[in-house]
């Protein structure tokens, strides 16, 4: 038989907990929610929201480069270009086997829009900035070229060392899978090395699986996957 303070305690506890409940959801309400857009070739625009503590919002852009219209983005583009072939240098890789020096200087070249191909930046935005139109720290990229009729082949996904793991790469990865299929292309390759082990594994998690090899790499490690529509 419970006493009246034993009966007083568990009810005080109770409420307690209660209420530590309806703070805890008002702590994860009152958490920041970004929303993160991509602007498309057609230039509709899709929304994806995701839950990070930054006071920054990541927009996914198309880039033409055909005219300069806008060579502070190209800029971005050449130099995330170069940080990618500088940092797989380091790695051991040397990208000059495939004349990867002149693409930062012919962009767009064979990610043109108008030849079955694309190529997309992550532009991050500060708050209170409108848009991507008053910022231009590019973080990210993404590229497409045609293989043959049916098969696009994704290339150069690069994101800045202060901006991964918090969803750029997952971002800029769907909307080329995105453009892809709205290419008309039944399915996607590209290749990779097992030492990219964070790049290997968004791929899996996307959906890719491994195939035989495509084309010709030096590296021991090359990785080949696909992903069909």
């Amino acid at each position: 038989v419970k006493s009246m303070n034993d009966s007083q305690s568990s009810k005080s506890h109770s409420g307690m907990i209660m209420l530590t409940k309806i703070t805890l959801v008002n702590v994860l309400l009152s958490l920041p929610i970004l929303s993160n857009s991509f602007t498309l070739r057609n230039n509709q625009v899709k929304k994806v929201s995701f839950l990070k503590m930054s006071a920054h919002k990541t927009e996914i852009i198309p880039v033409k480069c055909h005219d300069d219209e806008d060579p502070v983005l190209r800029a971005g583009v050449a130099e995330l270009f170069k940080l990618y072939f500088d940092e797989l240098f380091e790695l051991g890789c040397d990208l000059g086997f495939q004349g990867f020096q002149n693409e930062w200087i012919d962009l767009p070249g064979k990610y043109d829009f108008g030849k079955m191909g694309g190529l997309f930046v992550a532009v991050s935005v500060p708050e209170g900035a409108e848009s991507q139109k008053d910022s231009k720290d590019v973080v990210g990229c993404v590229a497409i070229r045609p293989l043959d009729d049916n098969c696009g082949e994704v290339k150069r996904m690069y994101i800045r060392k202060s901006h991964r793991r918090n969803g750029v790469g997952n971002l800029l990865s769907q909307c080329i899978i995105d453009h892809a299929w709205e290419l008309g292309y039944n399915e996607i390759k590209l290749d990779s090395l097992e030492r990219l082990a964070g790049a290997v594994k968004l791929y899996e998690n996307l959906g890719f699986s491994r195939i035989d090899p495509y084309c010709e790499c030096p590296e021991e490690d090359h990785v080949c996957m696909n992903l069909f529509k």
